[in-house]
């Protein structure tokens, strides 16, 4: 009489417990893997909307926006209202105007709100509520953890904090000369808004000419791990750095800001 072939109960659950240790030791390591593919796409999903943002601005002939969500996922893009270029004021002189007279020359209404901080760059959660903007939707696991820009002169009438050809070394004590102060010292948060649920980080412009600010953004995981995507003004190229630990990195950026 032979012994029937097949396995106890015993070994059926020996060879269970070896694939749920061999399991347990996998998923950490790809999970690893995955989080960090996932940041470089993200990464690379930003660099790609740089020069889409850049194309579109020397093709339409308009100036274009980016703002990132601050400890958030979330980045959007909106149009310049390019109306105090025309007008040849800064935010400051049109909005005494507005006061003066409670009415704008025909060149001055494209973006005018009545809100001083409103009037050249729209507010991003306005923005928002109104469809003025696109908005760029990052995965959830990654954090947008800081953002510096260089204000140069573009960028600071954009801001509404000067006019073509005004000087910008004033000593008055004024908030102005704070701000115009900031710029000449190099404030490269200069710019960062307030919005419903954070921050709203430093404006990234795209000009018509090419040219777009200056910037750095630092992305992170929920697995401390972190990459720097850089945008170079002069050209619009961008680069990225490779991912490193949080603790690791070296930089202008702060990984623990947010």
């Amino acid at each position: 009489m032979f012994r029937q072939a097949g396995f106890t109960f015993v070994e059926i659950v020996l060879v269970l417990v070896i694939l749920i240790l061999i399991a347990s030791l996998g998923i950490p390591a790809m999970r690893g893997t995955l989080a960090q593919q996932q940041l470089q796409h993200s990464a690379n999903q930003i660099r790609g909307e740089w020069l889409e943002a850049r194309v579109r601005a020397m093709d339409d002939g308009q100036i274009l926006v980016m703002r990132a969500e601050l400890g958030g996922s979330r980045l959007i893009i909106s149009r310049v209202l390019d109306a105090h270029f025309t007008a040849g004021l800064s935010s400051r002189q049109t909005t005494g105007r507005f006061d003066a007279y409670h009415q704008l020359d025909p060149f001055e209404r494209g973006g005018f709100t009545g809100d001083f901080h409103d009037f050249i760059l729209r507010d991003p959660d306005s923005a928002i509520a109104t469809g003025s903007a696109v908005i760029i939707q990052l995965p959830r696991t990654i954090t947008i953890a800081d953002v510096i820009t260089v204000v140069e002169e573009r960028a600071a009438f954009y801001l509404g904090l000067t006019a073509p050809g005004e000087t910008m070394g004033r000593m008055d004590g004024s908030e102005e000369f704070f701000a115009l102060d900031a710029i000449t010292t190099g404030d490269i948060r200069l710019g960062e808004t307030p919005g419903v649920d954070g921050m709203w980080s430093s404006p990234i412009f795209f000009y018509p000419d090419g040219s777009t600010t200056t910037a750095a953004m630092l992305l992170k995981n929920d697995m401390r791990r972190c990459i720097e995507i850089r945008l170079r003004g002069l050209t619009g190229t961008s680069t990225a750095t490779p991912i490193t630990l949080t603790s690791g990195h070296i930089g202008e950026l702060d990984p623990e800001r947010f």
